[in-house]
């Protein structure tokens, strides 16, 4: 068995003279072993405790609102030119309706407001 701290190889004597602890450095295996799984423990929950203080609290609330879900963060969208095109060509289409009512409700309004400044003359 190698030694996980020194990486000594200990000879078939050395090890049955010593089977839990490292001849040249000392170090006792498991007791090694457990010290480097806290230290991996308290290194997970250091970087948990980073990633809950980086979201934002309103991500915090529905996620507490919605048990198992989860934030998602787009970070990249690949389409090709062509289907970027299309979207856009779609979109400005979609786009005229609201436009229409939009206007139809700005018009309404200014025939409102102009027909009550014209009653109080």
């Amino acid at each position: 068995m190698q030694c996980p701290k020194c990486r000594y190889e200990p000879t078939l004597s050395e090890v049955q003279g010593s089977p839990n602890d490292c001849v040249k450095c000392g170090v006792n295996y498991e007791g090694y072993a457990r010290s480097v799984e806290a230290q991996r423990q308290a290194r997970e929950a250091e970087q948990a405790q980073a990633l809950a203080n980086f979201v934002a609290p309103h991500v915090k609330k529905m996620a507490a609102d919605n048990r198992g879900a989860q934030p998602v963060v787009i970070v990249d969208a690949q389409m090709s030119f062509n289907s970027m095109v299309w979207f856009m060509v779609k979109w400005s289409i979609a786009a005229i309706p609201a436009l229409l009512i939009l206007i139809t409700i700005g018009f309404l309004s200014v025939l409102l407001l102009g027909g009550l400044a014209g009653i109080s003359k």
